[in-house]
C-alpha cells in the first residue's frame, strides 16, 4: 500500500505549492499570479503566437488560457487578434506595458525559484536543475 504521507507525490505536490507560494510573493507588486507569467514568457520568446500554440507550451487546457490571457489582456499586457489569415485563429501579442516587464518578470521568476532551492548545497541545486529537466522532458 502507497503511504501518501511519505513519497514522491507528495513531495512533488508540496514543492509545487511552495514554488506558487513563492512566485506569487515575488509577481504581486508587478500584478501577476503564477498562473499568468508562463503566458508571457511563450510571447518573449515568440510574439504574436497563436492562443493554441501558448496552451501547449504551457501545458494548459483551452478554458484555463482562455482565462489567463483574458486577465492578461484586462491588465494590459497583451492584445489579441484574429489571425489574417484564418479568422478563427486567435493570436497572442504583447502590449509595451507587456514587453517592458520581461526583465522585472526574470528577476521574480529567479527570486522565486532560488527561494525553493535554497536548502540545496551548490551541487547538489545543480543536479536537482539536471533532475527536473529529465523528470519533465516526457
Amino acid at each position: 500500500m502507497i503511504n501518501l504521507l511519505d513519497n514522491e507525490a507528495r513531495s512533488i505536490v508540496l514543492l509545487y505549492r511552495k514554488l506558487n507560494k513563492a512566485l506569487d510573493r515575488e509577481l504581486a507588486p508587478l500584478g501577476l499570479s503564477h498562473g499568468r507569467y508562463i503566458y508571457l514568457f511563450g510571447l518573449y520568446i515568440e510574439n504574436g503566437r497563436t492562443q493554441q500554440s501558448l496552451a501547449d507550451a504551457a501545458a494548459s487546457d483551452k478554458a484555463a488560457t482562455t482565462r489567463s490571457l483574458c486577465r492578461l489582456e484586462t491588465d494590459g499586457f497583451i492584445a489579441r487578434s484574429a489571425d489574417e489569415n484564418d479568422r478563427r485563429v486567435v493570436r497572442v501579442y504583447l502590449t509595451d506595458k507587456g514587453r517592458c516587464l520581461q526583465p522585472k518578470l526574470e528577476t521574480a521568476l529567479r527570486n522565486g525559484i532560488e527561494e525553493i532551492i535554497a536548502p540545496l548545497t551548490r551541487s547538489q541545486q545543480i543536479r536537482f536543475r539536471e533532475l527536473l529537466g529529465l523528470a519533465s522532458a516526457g
